[in-house]
């Protein structure tokens, strides 16, 4: 299911009580990575807002668990209902504070990642102590409290960044799966600046960031992970001023390797062909290419796909970068296998998105 519904906070009385633990993390963890940490290995970017907020991902998850105990301790009549909601939501995001953990471990070392998550877990039960009282837990708040877990079992009421990186985890080796299990995000760009008149519409990764592109051609640009990531997908429309490109043309380009065109410049071709989005013939590629950026080196692997409609080129590319262990972004080339996981990750997902898109009714 999409993330249809938006509830306001105060809409369940009593629950701005354990909203007060969902930045209880915060305190703990705002620390630098040290050298232990092996950014190589793992798919979070090693950052202080990266720990931070899975931290706090990781306390909010806790903060839940333990309501939901202490409703079920309180008022045994409504322990079935709790245990019930609670279940619902470990099958939504199964292990989910294990896979926090292991994440943070990765990122802070073993050591130091289970002190902080056993301070968080020491500093949420404090508060959850103090602030549940018998005259705050009431049978109503505790009833409202199980039917917000319910609603974010269903990806619903789930308060960013936390709804980010709950699915960013989940979905942190497939992430195409995200898309297919219906948490995504719609783009329209009907009476966007930059359509150019294209009206179509596609489907994101509920957990990307969305931004719009600086250049002129660049509608719409994504980023993992709720912006901290280190794969980019952008939509660009460009306008050929009366040039047309025919299937059969578009054909014969493919068949004489002439797709590179679109490619830029210095990079290596990988792989090409044709396919068909929404009934229409599109072309794409896979190309690496290393440039620099801020004075580091940057090679970066990328899917890119082409839909010609009358006189203009929707392009959608989706590229993976990778950082090393020292902080620098390095390119993986097509015989670099250490590290092609990340690439062989999007190229679905890249494929999941571009086959959401739909050009809408009017537009040829």
């Amino acid at each position: 299911m999409a993330f249809a519904a938006t509830r306001s906070f105060g809409a369940i009385p009593g629950l701005a009580v354990t909203a007060l633990t969902l930045g209880l993390g915060l305190s703990l963890c705002l620390i630098t990575p040290g050298a232990s940490a092996r950014a190589e290995a793992a798919q979070f970017r090693s950052s202080p807002q990266v720990i931070n907020t899975l931290s706090s991902t990781y306390g909010f998850v806790i903060a839940q668990d333990i309501t939901l105990s202490r409703i079920a301790d309180e008022y045994p009549g409504l322990a079935p209902d709790a245990e019930l909601a609670s279940v619902y939501f470990k099958n939504a995001f199964p292990n989910i504070t294990h896979r926090l953990a292991e994440n943070l471990a990765t990122l802070m070392g073993k050591d130091h990642a289970r002190e902080v998550l056993e301070g968080i877990r020491r500093q949420i039960k404090k508060e959850l102590d103090s602030q549940l009282t018998t005259d705050k837990l009431t049978s109503d708040f505790a009833a409202r409290f199980i039917e917000a877990i319910h609603l974010r079992a269903q990806g619903e009421y789930l308060p960013s960044p936390f709804k980010e990186f709950l699915l960013a985890t989940k979905y942190q080796i497939e992430p195409v799966y995200e898309l297919y299990d219906g948490y995504f995000q719609e783009f329209h760009t009907k009476g966007h600046a930059k359509s150019l008149g294209v009206n179509l519409a596609l489907q994101l990764p509920a957990s990307w960031s969305s931004a719009e592109g600086r250049l002129p051609h660049i509608v719409q640009k994504w980023q993992s992970q709720a912006g901290t990531g280190t794969d980019m997908i952008i939509l660009e429309i460009y306008d050929l001023h009366g040039e047309t490109v025919s299937d059969a043309q578009l054909k014969v380009m493919a068949a004489t390797d002439q797709l590179a065109q679109w490619a830029p410049i210095n990079s290596q071709m990988l792989d090409s062909g044709l396919t068909r989005v929404d009934h229409r013939q599109v072309y794409w590629f896979d190309i690496a290419m290393t440039q620099r950026h801020q004075g580091m080196p940057i090679t970066s692997q990328t899917r890119e796909y082409g839909l010609f409609l009358d006189d203009k080129l929707i392009r959608l590319h989706c590229t993976s970068y990778h950082p090393t262990a020292d902080g620098t972004t390095y390119a993986k080339a097509k015989t670099d296998l250490a590290v092609d996981d990340g690439f062989s990750e999007i190229k679905p997902l890249c494929e999941g998105v571009m086959g959401s898109l739909v050009v809408m009714e009017g537009a040829k």
